[in-house]
């Protein structure tokens, strides 16, 4: 599978915000390798954000409409965002959504048992309390929040 872009012109067959070149530029930027597929984790990617809840509502209530984007009745930061634009933080949540799949820490893993205390020989693991039981990816937050009704939840990720 391909992937093709969503530029706000509500693609039927779009099935990403951003390019594979796009996810390469953003990595190469933060001083990132990628190993894995670019197409496979920007659809990865995909996977997650369109389990997202945003604010306002699908482009003119189409129910044919592949992706969340673009979107009706979205404000972003007080302004109005016009129904033919993807708003900024969407390309970038992809990107580092993608680059935290391919660090394994992608934030549809599936999340363990948290463990408290693990003894192997003279190996000992103990968490401090009050620690998250995962890793709880930032980034991911940071680009999202603004898109999603109420701001969202944390986006936490397997340590």
């Amino acid at each position: 599978m391909s992937v093709i872009v969503e530029t706000g012109s509500v693609n039927l067959a779009a099935n990403s915000y951003v390019s594979e070149t796009d996810l390469q530029a953003y990595a190469a930027a933060r001083g990132i390798t990628l190993v894995g597929d670019p197409t496979s984790l920007l659809l990865q990617a995909m996977d997650y954000l369109e389990s997202c809840n945003f604010i306002g509502y699908k482009y003119k209530n189409n129910q044919n409409q592949n992706l969340q984007w673009p979107r009706a009745d979205a404000w972003v930061d007080g302004w109005y965002c016009p129904i033919t634009t993807i708003p900024i933080q969407l390309p970038k949540a992809q990107c580092a959504i993608a680059c935290a799949i391919d660090a394994g820490n992608g934030p549809l893993i599936d999340i363990p048992r948290q463990t408290s205390l693990e003894k192997v020989g003279d190996l000992e693991v103990q968490y401090r309390p009050g620690a998250a039981p995962v890793v709880i990816n930032r980034i991911i937050n940071a680009e999202l929040h603004k898109l999603l009704v109420n701001g969202g939840a944390l986006s936490v990720t397997k340590a």
